[in-house]
C-alpha cells in the first residue's frame, strides 16, 4: 500500500480516471524513466539516481510519457536545492522525450472545483508545448 497525502491521493484518482490505473505509475525513479528502452542504465550519483518523479503516465506500450508532479511551492515552502533538482529533473525528461507538468495550488483547486469548467484535461493542453507530445500519444 502507498502512502499519499490527500492532494497527491486526489490527483492520483484523476489521473488514473483519465488514463487508467495501470498506466499511471507512482514515485518512479527519474533514472528508470531516462533509461526506459535506452539500453544499460549508466552510472549516475547523487540526487539523480534518488530523485522520484510523483507520477509517470505510460503510453499503450507502457512507455514513460509524462510526469506529473506538484510545482515548487505548492506546500508554501519553495527549497532552492529542490527547486534546481525539479527544474534538471524536467530538463532531462524533456530531452527523454518525456514531458514534465507541475501543477500549482491554484491550477489544482480549479480542478477539483466541481463548479469550474477546468479539468485535468484544459490544464494538460494548455501545459503541453507544441513539438514535445502529442496527448494522442498518451491516450
Amino acid at each position: 500500500m502507498i502512502n499519499l497525502e490527500l492532494h497527491e491521493a486526489q490527483l492520483f484518482r484523476i489521473l488514473t480516471s483519465s488514463f487508467g490505473k495501470e498506466r499511471v505509475v507512482y514515485n518512479m525513479s527519474l533514472n528508470i524513466i531516462c533509461e526506459e528502452g535506452r539500453g544499460e542504465l549508466r552510472s549516475r550519483e547523487g540526487w539523480w539516481i534518488e530523485y522520484k518523479c510523483l507520477f509517470a503516465i505510460t503510453d499503450i506500450s507502457y512507455t514513460p510519457r509524462l510526469v506529473v508532479d506538484f510545482a515548487p511551492g505548492f506546500n508554501g515552502v519553495i527549497d532552492a536545492e529542490q527547486a534546481y533538482r525539479r527544474d534538471s529533473a524536467k530538463n532531462a525528461l524533456n530531452a527523454h522525450g518525456v514531458h514534465y507538468i507541475g501543477i500549482t495550488r491554484e491550477e489544482f483547486s480549479r480542478i477539483l472545483d466541481p463548479e469550474s469548467n477546468f479539468g485535468l484535461l484544459q490544464l494538460l493542453e494548455l501545459k503541453v508545448e507544441k513539438g514535445d507530445i502529442s496527448l494522442d500519444n498518451i491516450f
